[in-house]
């Protein structure tokens, strides 16, 4: 039997139920389940539906009996809650749910509990009233299709985000990294876009520290700087730590559609991958800042450089190329590559785009590498079925880690000026023995004459690294960590090795390329940072976060103390150039009797130890020195020609800081 309070509240439940039904035309409604014995007040606030402008309010009072001589009694219905729904908002207002201890509710209570929610409605009304005045305007496009053409389809509804203020955009601004070709972006697939051909060798970095001494006045406290003793082993002026191997170089190709284009284009559809492995140890975090550090760096020096290849350049299509790279729209085919590439999606245009990248810098001879995106390698880790030895039988390595970053470039060749850095007497008699048309083995031609090799080294070689480094310092771009390893000397045909041949002396065909970017900079960051103040206090140049450049008097003598800032940056990367050109010339060059004989040291350490502390940085000095050996007879010659021009810009380069 059903108390009469209780079914006149059921009849107000119904009828507040059907006014709802029937001014939320727009809305849909779910049905909810709410556990039995349980008395309960489910109260919705007022919402404003933008489409329509018209409010909607909803109130649902539901009442379930929890007296135990009552169970099963009801209507199964009494404990189904109707909650309605916006199109955009979700659920309409916030469902309020309180529990009450008596087993019904008398008429009263019903009216207080309906004047206490009408109250609670309308504070809420208000509220929202004051945040819809903050909110962006609603465009409404949906409205004004239907008012131009009825028979249009719904247009979907476009909401304005709040605009950044103009601190915010250029914090942006200056944080972002330049990069039009969209190399950060661009993401390969292994198998779809190219394979992995063979495991090329791995690298690692050495920390070199210069020392510095002096002493100090105890009476006054001045500190006065001096050198060290060069024949103190307790006393050295440059010490070198290796790290281990933490960078693996792989060989691969582009295949598919990519592959066949390159081809056709009489393009290498070679590359070349660096795998920062990530270990699970205290360097990671290290290695991933000098992946990340590359990558920004190659994807702006190769941005600038191919704006200025635009702006130079007399095809017809140079100026489209400049407008395509400004407009972003190489940078939204690459982000877009992958999934694409999922979806068997054609990637028609971000092809084009890497063909017209490779075919800039082959033809121009771009002296450094490019970056041409990242490999992903997500589908070999979701592959329940890849067995971890099938890697290793191909490729002779241990698998990758999840979380190791792999960086693709093109392909250059592995020959480095390290390599190349060898008597070519020595080189000659490492290559395999030529054998006639019998079969029988024939004598190898005679090394070319040392003119035509000095010419190789002079106008091919030192010239090619010193553009590298001034189209990298033309980008506002300081290398940091140039050496032998640094330059990979390659050719313009097939076979890379070409320019390290001994036999090599066409200056057309070489291609010297500045390579290993991890611990470049921006120019602007690099005086900024506390290591880079300690060597210019080393050579008495004002830092920017010195003494003198902060109490500077004038403007003019804080932009000079500025200038000669950026400028010892630079010179840091052109001192070490010059020590790897000095070692270069006295070994490849050099004329030893024979080939068991020993040849003095020309690593950079012996070096810059002769140079700086034996000889006190005199040119005349290091000159007597070479002159003295025979094996370097003819080098000294080559570079006492035109009044010692050639050691006039060897000192340039060892004293340029």
């Amino acid at each position: 039997m059903v108390h009469p309070s209780s079914a006149a509240h059921h009849v107000v439940v119904l009828f507040l139920i059907l006014t709802n039904l029937l001014q939320c035309s727009d809305a849909f409604t779910t049905t909810t389940t709410l556990p039995p014995h349980s008395n309960s007040i489910i109260t919705s606030s007022t919402i404003n539906t933008r489409n329509n402008h018209h409010d909607i309010v909803s109130t649902i009072i539901l009442h379930s009996s929890s007296n135990d001589n009552n169970d099963g009694d009801g209507d199964d219905d009494n404990n189904i809650v109707e909650i309605f729904y916006d199109d955009f908002a979700g659920p309409i207002g916030d469902v309020v749910v309180s529990s009450s201890s008596s087993s019904q509710l008398s008429s009263s209570a019903a009216a207080a509990a309906l004047q206490t929610n009408q109250d609670q409605l309308q504070k809420q009304k208000q509220a929202n009233k004051e945040e819809e005045e903050e909110l962006p305007e609603f465009i409404d496009n949906e409205s004004s299709s239907n008012n131009n053409n009825n028979n249009k389809e719904q247009q979907l509804i476009s909401i304005p985000l709040p605009k950044q203020s103009s601190s915010t955009q250029k914090t942006t601004t200056t944080t972002t990294t330049i990069d039009l070709t969209g190399a950060l972006s661009r993401e390969f697939s292994l198998g779809r876009d190219l394979l992995l051909s063979d495991y090329a060798g791995s690298l690692g970095f050495d920390q070199v520290t210069d020392w510095q001494y002096y002493t100090t006045d105890l009476s006054t406290g001045k500190r006065e700087d001096r050198s060290a003793n060069p024949f103190d082993p307790n006393q050295p002026s440059r010490t070198r730590s290796r790290s281990g191997r933490m960078v693996r170089l792989f060989r691969g190709e582009f295949t598919g559609r990519i592959g066949n284009l390159l081809r056709s284009r009489g393009l290498d559809s070679r590359v070349i991958l660096k795998e920062f492995a990530v270990d699970n140890d205290e360097d990671d975090d290290m290695l991933l800042n000098l992946a990340m550090d590359e990558q920004r760096s190659l994807a702006k020096l190769q941005s600038n450089w191919l704006q200025g290849y635009c702006m130079t350049a007399a095809a017809s299509n140079a100026q489209q190329l400049l407008e395509q790279l400004e407009n972003g729209e190489w940078n939204e085919a690459a982000q877009r590559r992958y999934v694409d590439g999922l979806t068997d999606t054609p990637t028609t245009v971000d092809d084009e785009h890497l063909v017209t990248l490779l075919e800039c810098t082959s033809s121009k001879k771009a002296p450094f590498t490019s970056i041409l995106g990242q490999l992903n390698l997500n589908d070999y880790y979701d592959d329940e079925d890849m067995d971890p030895n099938e890697w290793y039988k191909s490729l002779g390595v241990k698998p990758p880690k999840p979380g190791s970053i792999w960086v693709v470039y093109d392909y250059h060749g592995l020959s480095t000026a390290s390599s190349y850095a060898v008597p070519l007497i020595i080189q000659q008699s490492k290559l395999p023995p030529k054998r006639g048309i019998f079969g029988n083995i024939v004598q190898a031609p005679p090394l070319p004459p040392f003119r035509e090799r000095g010419r190789y080294m002079i106008r091919g070689v030192l010239k090619g690294m010193l553009q590298s480094i001034a189209t990298a310092h033309a980008a506002d771009l300081v290398h940091r960590s140039i050496g032998k390893n640094s330059f990979i000397l390659s050719s313009v045909g097939q076979d890379k090795r070409e320019a390290t041949s001994p036999y090599a002396v066409v200056v057309e065909r070489l291609r010297v390329v500045l390579s290993d970017w991890g611990f470049s900079r921006d120019i602007e960051e690099a005086v900024l940072e506390k290591e880079f103040s300690g060597r210019c206090r080393m050579f008495g140049v004002p830092s920017l976060s010195s003494y003198e450049y902060q109490t500077a008097a004038s403007y003019e003598d804080s932009v000079r103390m500025e200038n000669s800032a950026y400028q010892f940056a630079k010179a840091e990367d052109l001192h070490a150039c010059g020590f790897v050109f000095l070692s270069m010339l006295f070994t490849t060059l050099a004329n030893p009797a024979t080939l068991s004989a020993p040849l003095p040291a020309t690593d950079d350490d012996t070096l810059q130890r002769l140079f700086s502390e034996i000889f006190g940085k005199d040119v005349d000095e290091l000159r007597e020195y070479y002159a003295n050996e025979d094996v370097w007879s003819e080098v000294v010659a080559l570079l006492d020609m035109e009044e010692r021009a050639g050691w006039d810009l060897l000192g340039k380069l060892l004293l340029a800081r």
